[in-house]
Parts: structure tokens; C-alpha cells; sequence
């Protein structure tokens, strides 16, 4: 009697543990207040997900602690976001969705022309997607749900979609439902911008362990990437986990910015001279002079061609090497508060870029520790948690092997943890 009491007693403490651990709610029509089923509701870029009943009533348990944001979306309606932490569980909600506005031509601010998935289409995977080696295994299930938009004042192309993007990541085992809110090509910047709301379901069943590729594959993406140095800078074991973090500053190359105001001339051969400082200034004035010997001429050539290959901007790197300490500005409870200005360069010595990489860059080199550089868009914080999430993600941009790799090809639920070797 007395085991069956204690095993009541512990089924009891379970129960009350699971209720703390849940949100629940329902969602309606926010004009009729009628009921809405069917509508998906789910903790973006976890594997926890629903949909709501004939009552418009939707549940999810068992969340761990951390920040998140639940989404709610249908089509024909805006998506509905609403964050929290764990610490506010739990928590009853009723999510009241806005019906979407018919867009109407003669109120665009800018006009637009209509693309087509074949025109489109391959950029739109390579830079959403991705052109990394796990990306020729994904499946884009539903692109004819995709519209594309060119604005020929502005150079740019917007991709919408009504309807949630479904991919099937088969390196990883997962399916994604993926939420798109934007996604912006900047032509003239050279930039792509995109952010959505993502739900993780494994691929074959749920009740069965992941096949051992997966598990392989998983920790490969994991390990290097931004959620793994997130994690690590939030413990403060940077150089533990691999990584090397330096700050970085980009001046004007002005020699390229001299060079180019001389215009097509200087790759004919003519020979001019600068007068003004020694030092590259391009408020120098030009001189041109009569041309020299053959070999000047084609010297000078060289040396201008060789100039304007190089980059616009040169890197300078810090010799410190950096830590949590350096950046860290503040705590929110278990949240950290980091700012930096200008740039982190981060190197991972644990891995190494891939052919597929230094194909997409056009370098013709062996494959060197993956290196990329991060920087914050505007003045504010970014906190960051202990499973490497950060927020807010739109304000942080990641370039050189980050810029390439981090894409839905390679992404991880956040509460995906690698297993302890």
C-alpha cells in the first residue's frame, strides 16, 4: 500500500511539473471572434508544434527553459507572434488573428513586375537553401506557392508566399515548415535578406531513434556553426569549443579608390604619377606624362590591373585574442547581453571549408580552418542563451563561410543538443 501511495505521489509532482512546463490558449477570428481550427501554432525553430481544434483550442507541454517566440499561422491571415520565457509557464492565451488586406496595384509605393519560378527560382534556392553540400539532399516540396517581385528602381526582388514553405531536409531527417515573412535581394548591395518562422519534424517515425546518418550529419552541422559559438561564448569556453575570436575593422581601400578614378586609361599602358602625399589619398591630382619604355608601360598596367582585383575594404585584425568578458555588456536573469562595434572574426580550428565553398567564392586554394566575420546592424544588444540562441537575429549579420553555410540546409531546432563524446 504504502509503494502504491509514493508512486501516486510521484505521479501527482509529474503531473503538476508538466502543467508548469505548458501553454495552451485559443485562437479566433479577431473581428467575428469566431473560433479558428486548423490553425498551425507552434515555438519557432523547435520541434514543438500543433494545430488548433474544431474549438480553436491548441496545447503544447513539456518546454523547456529558455526564450521563445510561439507563432500562429493560416493562410488568408497575418502570422501572430507572441514571445516569452519559460519562467512565465504557464501560460493561457487567446490569440486574436487579423485577416490579410488585399494589396491593391495603385497603393504600391513603388511599381513591380510579376517574375516567374523560372527566372528566379535557382537564386531564390541558393540563397535560401543554400549552395553548400547539404543542399543538393533538400527538397523544396511546394515553390509553385512562390511569387516573385522585381523593383526596377530600386534593383531588387521580393519572394512571397501565402502558404508555409515545405522542405525536406533529408541529410539532416527533418522536415521543415517554414513561415516566410520576407525575403529581399538587393542587387546594387549585393545583399539577401530573409527571416520566417520555422517548425522541425523528423522525417520517417517520431517514436524510433534517428538514423544513425542523421546523428552523423546533425553533429557536423552543429559543430562550427553560429548556434555552437553561441553556445560556447555563453559558457566562456571559446577556445575549448575550437574557436578563435578577434576584433576587426574595415578601412577604404584608397589605392582601388585611385586607381579606378583614373578611369580605362590606366589599362592601356599610359604611365601617369600622382603629386600630393606619399601616402594613397584619392584627393590626389593626376598627371599624365608621355609614355615610357615598353616594359613601364606594361609594368604599370599590371599594377593597376592587380590593384583593382583586390577588395574594396582591408581587414585589420586585433592580436588579442577575445572572450565573453570583452563583449559581454549585461545579464537579463539566465540571459547575457554582448555588444561589439565594428567586427568579430571568428575562426573555428575544429573545422575546415569544403570545395563547395571555395567553388562558390572563386578561389582556387586548399581548403583552410572555416573563418567568418559577424557585425551588429544598429546600436543595440544582442542576448544570448544557453542553448546559442541570440536575439534578436535581424539585427546580426554573418559574412565569409557563415554568409555561405548557415542556411536551411544546415539549420538545427534550438533545442537540438549533439551527444557528449
Amino acid at each position: 500500500m504504502r509503494l502504491i501511495l509514493i508512486s501516486n505521489l510521484l505521479l501527482l509532482l509529474a503531473g503538476n511539473v508538466l502543467a508548469q512546463q505548458t501553454i495552451r490558449g485559443t485562437v479566433v477570428n479577431g473581428v467575428t471572434n469566431q473560433v479558428l481550427s486548423g490553425v498551425s501554432v507552434f515555438l519557432t525553430n523547435t520541434s514543438k508544434g500543433t494545430t488548433t481544434n474544431s474549438s480553436g483550442y491548441f496545447e503544447i507541454t513539456d518546454i523547456k527553459p529558455g526564450k521563445y517566440e510561439l507563432v500562429a499561422t493560416s493562410v488568408g491571415f497575418e502570422t501572430s507572434v507572441f514571445s516569452f520565457t519559460a519562467e512565465q509557464l504557464p501560460l493561457k492565451l487567446r490569440i486574436e488573428m487579423k485577416q490579410k488586406l488585399v494589396e491593391l496595384d495603385n497603393v504600391v509605393l513603388e511599381p513591380f513586375v510579376e517574375e516567374s519560378w523560372e527566372k528566379w527560382g535557382k537564386a531564390f534556392l541558393g540563397n535560401f537553401i543554400g549552395n553548400n553540400t547539404n543542399a543538393k539532399d533538400c527538397i523544396l516540396k511546394n515553390h509553385k506557392d512562390i511569387r516573385f517581385r522585381y523593383y526596377k528602381r530600386s534593383n531588387r526582388l521580393e519572394a512571397i508566399a501565402d502558404k508555409p514553405l515545405i522542405i525536406e531536409n533529408k541529410v539532416l531527417g527533418y522536415k521543415i515548415e517554414y513561415q516566410l515573412e520576407s525575403f529581399e535581394m538587393k542587387f546594387k548591395d549585393g545583399a539577401t535578406t530573409y527571416y520566417g518562422y520555422t517548425l522541425f519534424t523528423q522525417l520517417g517515425n517520431e517514436d524510433k531513434d534517428p538514423k544513425k546518418r542523421w546523428v552523423k550529419n546533425r553533429e557536423k552541422a552543429y559543430y562550427g556553426s553560429m548556434k555552437h559559438f553561441f553556445t560556447a561564448l555563453y559558457n566562456n569556453k571559446l577556445l575549448e569549443e575550437g574557436f578563435e575570436v578577434r576584433r576587426m575593422v574595415k578601412y577604404p581601400n584608397l589605392e582601388k579608390q585611385r586607381v579606378r578614378k583614373l578611369g580605362p586609361a590606366v589599362l592601356q599602358g599610359n604611365v601617369f604619377v600622382r603629386t600630393g602625399s606619399n601616402k594613397p589619398d584619392p584627393n590626389d591630382s593626376i598627371v599624365q606624362i608621355k609614355p615610357g619604355p615598353a616594359t613601364r608601360d606594361r609594368d604599370s598596367s599590371e599594377y593597376y590591373k592587380r590593384i583593382l582585383r583586390q577588395n574594396d575594404f582591408i581587414d585589420e585584425y586585433g592580436r588579442e585574442l577575445m572572450t565573453l568578458d570583452s563583449i559581454l555588456i549585461g545579464k537579463d536573469g539566465q540571459y547575457k547581453m554582448i555588444y561589439f562595434p565594428n567586427y568579430l572574426a571568428i575562426t573555428y580550428k575544429n573545422g575546415m571549408e569544403d570545395q563547395a565553398y571555395l567553388d562558390y567564392i572563386l578561389e582556387l586554394r586548399k581548403p583552410y580552418y572555416q573563418r567568418s566575420n559577424i557585425f551588429i546592424t544598429e546600436e543595440v544588444p544582442i542576448f544570448i542563451t544557453p542553448d546559442g540562441s541570440y536575439f534578436y537575429p535581424d539585427k546580426l549579420l554573418a559574412t565569409a563561410w557563415w554568409g555561405f553555410n548557415e542556411k536551411i540546409s544546415t539549420m538545427l531546432p534550438q533545442d537540438y543538443e549533439p551527444d557528449e563524446k
